[in-house]
């Protein structure tokens, strides 16, 4: 079979028409998604204990560690505690709706499932980063989102309505950077065949927003900062609730995203240009 330069897209189709259809489309796999797990409440169950525990070992370090000291580089514990909280809400939505997907890049460039996804009247790109979504991940969403209201509490913040504002968007641009990351590695099947190794070293890497940036050395706060923007997902929106952060570097995480999505989508389609079908 030849190799695909072009996605396949209705002729008449608007922009604004397709942006409506693919969101149509996207609530059709949610909707499925649900149906799926009330077929298998046992996994639901599954999920929600393994988040607890790893939500659990996630706090236990902040407790041993400000055991001996009230605050570490100008953080307290109840503001480690609520990045804890932040991180685990962060980590829910990517297992939630990015992780299902990008996990199976290496099936669909071997296997041929690419060519069915490429005859679709839809966004492949669309498609393979958002088809699959695992609901009962949403549970570590929900008790990350306690655990920040405990921080949040304990520490004795009272954010306003323009630093909750601040913080949503910078967390909302940290997870679409960390996917946008995450999809650039995935995409790179096109080359590798399997890229199932680099799927873990994302996984490791993520762990260091469990921990504020300043623990860091300045070195590895750049690279977690550009590189591998994690902190745009934790460090930061936990900063903005507690007035530390201006619109400035709301900013630059905005133009990060926007930059970072635009090389994605030139890295995706240099990857089609060099896809030749597993079929064939």
């Amino acid at each position: 079979m030849s190799t695909w330069a072009e996605e396949r897209e209705p002729l008449d189709s608007g922009w604004g028409h397709k942006q409506l259809r693919h969101l149509r489309l996207w609530r059709r796999f949610f909707a499925q998604a649900v149906v799926r797990e009330t077929h298998y409440r046992a996994h639901f169950l599954t999920t929600l204990l393994v988040g607890l525990v790893q939500l659990g070992l996630g706090i236990v370090p902040t407790l041993l560690l400000f055991g001996f000291t009230q605050e570490v580089h100008g953080w307290s514990r109840a503001e480690v505690i609520a990045l804890v909280g932040v991180f685990q809400i962060v980590t829910g939505l990517m297992a939630t709706f990015v992780a299902p997907n990008l996990n199976r890049m290496t099936t669909y460039l071997t296997e041929g499932e690419l060519d069915v996804v490429l005859l679709r009247p839809v966004s492949s790109q669309f498609y393979l980063t958002l088809r699959w979504i695992n609901v009962a991940e949403l549970t570590n969403v929900a008790s990350g989102i306690a655990v920040l209201a405990i921080g949040l509490v304990q520490s004795r913040l009272t954010p306003g309505p323009v630093q909750v504002v601040q913080a949503v968007v910078l967390a909302a641009c940290g997870l679409v950077l960390l996917t946008a990351v995450w999809s650039a590695m995935s995409f790179l099947a096109f080359w590798l065949q399997s890229v199932n190794p680099i799927g873990f070293v994302f996984l490791s890497l993520v762990e260091a927003g469990r921990y504020p940036l300043v623990f860091f050395p300045v070195a590895v706060r750049t690279f977690l900062t550009f590189a591998f923007p994690v902190a745009f997902a934790t460090t930061f929106p936990v900063r903005a609730l507690a007035g530390d952060l201006g619109w400035w570097t709301v900013g630059v995480g905005v133009a990060l995203t926007l930059v970072a999505l635009t090389l994605v989508r030139l890295l995706w389609r240099r990857g089609l240009l060099t896809y030749s079908s597993a079929s064939s």
